[in-house]
């Protein structure tokens, strides 16, 4: 989750909801970035970083 992005209070309030729901929630900050880094910059390091991130918990999620 970027911690610059108009969006991030919604964000942190459904990761919220979603774990007393108890459906297993990853969430990570990512400081300083504004959102929609990750496609606005997609060779930056933090970019790379996050995006290896997620295909590593979606790999875990669908095979356990």
């Amino acid at each position: 989750m970027a911690e610059v992005d108009p969006l991030r209070d919604e964000g942190l309030a459904y990761a919220g909801r979603l774990g007393a729901a108890g459906v297993t929630t990853e969430l990570v900050r990512v400081p300083g970035a504004v959102h929609g880094f990750d496609l606005l910059f997609p060779k930056a390091r933090v970019s790379e970083r996050t995006l290896a991130d997620q295909v590593r918990a979606l790999r875990e999620a669908l095979h356990p």
